[in-house]
């Protein structure tokens, strides 16, 4: 029987078994000669959120790899209702320390990395229309990536990644892994210097990051997966208030990036978003043409801080003034959606009509979406409701009629998984299946293919609810649970 050897330095498939690997790349030959899935060879870290006491000036004890700190947090930062607690966020680096490989001008390869971030990949990313101008994501962040650093690593790595997919080629894998392994160390040194820290491009790194994690995972490892949202609320902190970012468009675009990401994933953890954005998200990506869509997602942040308060009542059943509190704010939450009906004249920005029609059918989209998240969280109920199943034909409908190659599908990941794991007509489902499919091959995000899994499998859940507890049973699927009980992560929503 062959010995169990750790290594440090091989695939991941190696690693987790003990095995010795050969580190081939892009797949090592003990999974090659298997015919097992290879892990690859990326770089995992995370980010660490601590609550400190009084400082003892203690250091960290060897071995745990442990970077310093990124900042301390002030209250006004931190998220509603978690006090005034310091926190710090740290970058947790694998062992053995790496060294970054740079050169003051880039390589053949990676002008031609460069080169397809401004041609092809930033165009993907970016949701707000381009009405003939260069995409918000070249914009803001093509100059800051000019010199070698962490931001031009990530990004260099990104469009490796997207490069491989997109022309089948393994061989830029291999440069993936080697500039997002620069990424992460440069990142390291980046945020160990308290001027640095409080930049832009410490913050657009961070946060690219958490848009390359969250596009390009592939397989169901999500708990090594890190949630760079963590890291980024830290930057934020630097500056102590958030209004001390809004000072150049740069600034604001990330801010409006990081209000984004972290009110979607809000939904998956099932807790309210990390900081209050009510102030400073005024559109996608900072585009006012998109305004509504803004507005949506802040009724969905109040939908995820009721779900925390949700989870109190269940834990507290006696507490009956919080169980009337809750009452109160999903009447006031369902108004305020009623509200935000953007198909009524007058109730759209001039800016989203002159933006694009897609703007207002997508804003359509997220606020049918957000009822059924509403309802689910209130009341615990979904498809075969009617009041489920009403949105979710109406939400399906705006999708629908957005054509594949707008700008704004990039958005539509989460109306399509909140309608989608909803539908119960076979004709809804296959749309969903089939739309889901087509943004994958507009995009080769690897995420959005792994969605229709994801759909798929709850739609099984729901089904065989239905013939074991019938129509009640079924509208109590939660579908946000069944992926995190039976696959152990997260739904990518963003």
């Amino acid at each position: 029987m062959a010995p169990h050897i750790r290594t440090r330095s091989g695939c991941w498939t190696c690693r987790e078994a003990g095995y010795k690997c050969d580190e081939q790349k892009p797949f090592c030959g003990r999974c090659i000669r298997l015919k097992i899935a290879c892990k690859g060879y990326e770089v995992r870290f995370k980010w660490k959120n601590s609550t400190l006491g009084p400082k003892t000036g203690k250091r960290p004890r060897e071995g745990r790899g442990l970077a310093s700190s990124v900042s301390s947090a002030s209250a006004d930062m931190s998220a509603p209702g978690s006090g005034s607690l310091e926190e710090r966020a740290y970058l947790v680096l694998p062992k053995p320390a790496l060294t970054p490989t740079t050169s003051p001008t880039l390589s053949l390869r990676d002008k031609q990395l460069m080169h397809y971030w401004i041609q092809r990949l930033a165009s993907l990313l970016t949701v707000a229309p381009p009405n003939g101008k260069p995409s918000l994501f070249h914009s803001h962040l093509t100059a800051m990536a000019s010199e070698p650093g962490a931001l031009q690593s990530t990004i260099l790595s990104m469009s490796a990644t997207h490069l491989a997919l997109a022309s089948s080629d393994p061989s830029w894998k291999i440069q993936a892994y080697r500039h997002q392994q620069n990424a992460i160390i440069l990142l390291q040194k980046l945020i160990q210097n308290p001027l640095d820290m409080h930049d832009e491009p410490a913050l657009a790194t961070v946060l690219m990051m958490q848009v390359s994690a969250r596009l390009y995972s592939e397989d169901d490892a999500e708990p090594q997966v890190v949630n760079h949202l963590v890291g980024a609320k830290a930057i934020l902190a630097s500056r102590r208030t958030v209004s001390a970012w809004l000072s150049s468009s740069s600034a604001r675009f990330l801010l409006s990036l990081f209000a984004y990401h972290d009110i979607l994933s809000s939904i998956s953890r099932g807790t309210r978003p990390l900081i209050e954005h009510s102030n400073d998200f005024v559109g996608i990506e900072d585009d006012r043409g998109l305004q509504e869509i803004a507005d949506v997602l802040l009724v969905v942040a109040r939908i995820s801080e009721m779900q925390e308060l949700k989870k109190y009542e269940r834990v507290r059943p006696g507490q009956q003034s919080v169980a009337d509190g809750n009452e109160a704010l999903g009447e006031e939450l369902e108004k305020a959606l009623l509200h935000l009906d953007f198909s009524r004249p007058g109730q759209v920005s001039p800016e989203a009509c002159i933006s694009s029609h897609d703007a207002v059918l997508t804003a359509e989209a997220f606020r049918h979406a957000a009822f059924i998240y509403l309802y689910r969280v209130w009341k615990n109920i979904g498809a075969p409701s009617p009041h489920t199943l009403y949105h979710v034909e109406r939400c399906l409908s705006c999708i629908e009629k957005v054509p594949i190659d707008s700008s704004l599908v990039a958005s539509h990941l989460w109306p399509l998984w909140t309608a989608g794991c909803e539908a119960v007509d076979t004709r809804h489902r296959e749309f969903v299946r089939h739309r889901c499919l087509e943004m994958y091959r507009a995009r080769l995000f690897p995420s959005w293919k792994r969605i229709v899994r994801d759909i798929e499998e709850v739609w099984a859940a729901k089904d065989l609810e239905q013939v074991v507890g019938g129509e009640d049973g079924m509208t109590r699927v939660d579908c946000i649970q069944v992926i995190l009980k039976q696959r152990g992560r997260e739904v990518e929503l963003a």
